[in-house]
């Protein structure tokens, strides 16, 4: 990759579609961003679990694509909901807890503002090998 920090999600996506946004990619973290809007949100007004998770897999698993050899794809995750959220802005920062040939386990910490509102752990598998 010629700039990793330039990348973004691609177009037509899933990410794309709820405006999850990379902001910086390395071989051993990601950071990414979504500004939080209703449709976001649960019929009770916090930010869906599912959005915490998806952010996670997400960013886990287009890290580990582009920087890692091999196609690598979510195979568990796992996510625990510490605090909600309304609006604002979420920050995912995950970085590798072990790299493998044929798996590897990441670990995303989610934040508003300074309120860390979820961690997931995410297995990967190499689909190459």
């Amino acid at each position: 990759m010629d700039n990793m920090n330039e990348m973004q999600f691609t177009e037509g996506t899933f990410d794309a579609l709820y405006g999850h946004k990379i902001i910086k990619i390395e071989r051993d973290s990601i950071k990414t961003e979504l500004l939080i809007t209703s449709d976001h949100h649960q019929p009770m007004g916090l930010v869906h679990g599912g959005v915490y998770a998806s952010m996670a897999e997400a960013a886990i698993s287009y890290a580990a694509y582009f920087t890692q050899e091999g196609v690598w794809v979510g195979v568990n995750n796992n996510t625990d909901f510490l605090k909600s959220a309304k609006e604002g802005q979420l920050i995912c920062e995950a970085s590798p807890i072990k790299i493998g040939k044929r798996s590897q386990l990441w670990e995303a910490k989610i934040y508003n503002d300074s309120n860390l509102c979820a961690i997931s752990k995410v297995r990967l598998s190499n689909l190459n090998v």
